[in-house]
């Protein structure tokens, strides 16, 4: 069980990392001319489907193998592990839209210079400190 554990925390590790350096990226993406965004479009595409949605899937996988497994030690009466499912939720909606938008990547000229993309990036960072919080400051044992 500990290598579970220990293998579900490196994919949230990998996924987290993806998910936040993707958000980023797209951000910067608008600034580049026009063959470069090209270029790092298929990079953005290799990442997401070749690093991001394997450990987002593993990471899932993974938790529920451990939820079915030590469902004699979690409390469902407690919040802290309903508000991680629920921004755990939220984070893969995030992802889902980091997806959605590196899928429709073309060139692109923003006069907004990519506010929706850092906007996402933010919400992904507090989504994860939540996550976090529910963990490691309100589930204690």
């Amino acid at each position: 069980m500990a290598y579970l554990k220990l293998f579900h925390v490196l994919f949230v590790i990998i996924w987290m990392g993806t998910l936040l350096t993707l958000s980023r990226l797209l951000g910067y993406h608008v600034k580049l001319d026009g063959e470069s965004q090209l270029k790092v479009a298929k990079i953005y595409k290799r990442i997401y489907y070749f690093v991001d949605m394997p450990a987002m899937v593993l990471t899932i996988l993974l938790g529920l193998f451990l939820l079915i497994n030590g469902l004699s030690t979690v409390d469902f009466s407690q919040g802290w592990f309903h508000m991680k499912l629920t921004f755990v939720a939220l984070l893969v909606v995030c992802d889902v839209a980091v997806g959605k938008w590196v899928n429709q990547l073309q060139l692109e000229v923003d006069s907004s210079r990519g506010i929706k993309y850092k906007i996402l990036h933010g919400f992904i960072g507090l989504f994860l400190i939540a996550t976090l919080f529910s963990i490691y400051v309100l589930h204690v044992k």
